[in-house]
């Protein structure tokens, strides 16, 4: 419990909410603000909840006017079941509000207008969040599932791309539907910022990657992918080829040895301990046997 309550201190409402809810007060919409962020809380503890029960690290929650933010430097450096796990729990809860909710329309235990716009915001929250779309969960589910079949730096490269993609497809959508507001543009210009800061971060968030991997090895047990390299290419260049939750063989021919093949904990070796990223492969091996 008392880890839960230093948790929770790390949950804040960002200046803007605060802004937001004030306007409500003055227009009359405070209640319908009120449900929007119980709405936006609920989906957040999901995500929490789920990343405490695997011990993630938590640095904040932070809550903003069109949605929450959980801030970790755990995603990208877990399994695929945990990442799964904790991206999809926040999405899961609309579908159970969505049946809390029209169980209290139903027993008109609120008023019908706020109970259906309550539900109508509940499913738009649950269909915005799964666009593929980063930082949205959408977002993150396209980044995992792309890295089944691409090499993991590449993927964060592609994530971003698209995600760009469809944020003007967005806005082009709302323009010709006459759905345009000051919210949409606010919203998209959030996206496209948190876009450019992880295109910013691309290299930093492969090497944290690389570092969970170095520091935590992958299971030998597991699903084993064999890469082919020419033996001049760098180490660091050999590691761009690898694959989330792969264990990886690096075969090559030297023109002195012959046949000859590293495993991943030999590259992250070189890598991080001996600090010989741009060093090749082939000389890697020779003092891997030294």
């Amino acid at each position: 419990m008392t880890k839960i309550k230093s948790h929770l201190a790390s949950w804040h409402i960002h200046p803007l909410l605060w802004i937001v809810l004030s306007i409500g007060v003055l227009t009359g919409s405070f209640t319908e603000m009120i449900v929007i962020f119980i709405l936006i809380f609920i989906h957040e503890m999901g995500h929490f909840f789920m990343a405490l029960f695997f011990r993630w690290r938590i640095k904040q929650v932070m809550f903003w006017p069109f949605g929450g933010v959980m801030e970790t430097e755990e995603y990208f450096t877990r399994s695929y079941k945990e990442e799964f796990l904790v991206v999809l729990m926040g999405p899961l809860q609309h579908i159970w509000m969505h049946f809390v909710l029209l169980y209290l329309l139903h027993n008109d235990v609120f008023s019908p207008g706020l109970m259906e716009y309550a539900i109508s915001y509940n499913t738009a929250l649950f269909l915005f969040n799964l666009l593929p779309i980063y930082p949205l969960d959408g977002g993150k589910i396209l980044l995992l599932l792309m890295s089944y079949q691409f090499p993991f730096q590449k993927v964060i490269h592609y994530t971003i791309i698209i995600s760009v993609f469809f944020i003007f497809v967005g806005l082009c959508i709302t323009y010709l539907f006459e759905w345009m507001t000051f919210h949409t543009l606010c919203l998209a210009s959030f996206l496209l910022v948190e876009n450019r800061l992880e295109w910013k971060q691309r290299q930093f968030i492969f090497l944290r990657h690389l570092l969970a991997r170095y520091q935590n090895p992958i299971d030998q047990k597991s699903i084993i992918k064999n890469l082919k390299a020419d033996s001049t290419i760098s180490v660091y260049d050999v590691m761009k080829g690898f694959h989330k939750g792969y264990y990886h063989t690096v075969h090559f021919t030297s023109p002195t040895k012959g046949y000859i093949a590293l495993d991943e904990q030999q590259c992250l070796t070189a890598f991080f301990e001996w600090k010989k990223p741009y060093e090749s492969i082939e000389s890697v091996a020779k003092l891997v046997k030294t």
